[in-house]
């Protein structure tokens, strides 16, 4: 009866031992908080700090924009591309061809 108790605490301890290092394992590679949730993450992250710079160029530009039509220091000839382009004016002695 002894033999079999040695025999089963030899082959039971060591196997609950690698089981639990299983387990550990497989939630510390693909679980929740794991190796591929954080690539994942990490991806999500290069995307968004391009969409910041992105966006942040964009902001440059319409600051740009903005200033050269202020009061302080306008532009008219801004003014005028503006309302040609986005608003397709032209001068009376001018005629408008529009291209499809």
């Amino acid at each position: 009866m002894e033999r079999v108790l040695q025999t089963g605490k030899a082959i039971l301890l060591p196997a609950a031992i690698g089981a639990l290092i299983l387990y550990f394992s497989y939630h510390a590679l693909s679980g929740d908080q794991g190796l591929a949730a954080w690539n994942g993450l990490q991806k999500e992250e290069e995307e968004l700090e391009a969409r910041v710079a992105e966006l942040e160029a964009e902001r440059a530009m319409l600051e740009k924009s903005l200033q050269r039509l202020r009061d302080q220091s306008l532009d008219l000839d801004y003014v005028e591309e503006i309302a040609r382009t986005r608003l397709s004016y032209v001068r009376p002695d001018e005629v408008l061809v529009a291209v499809r």
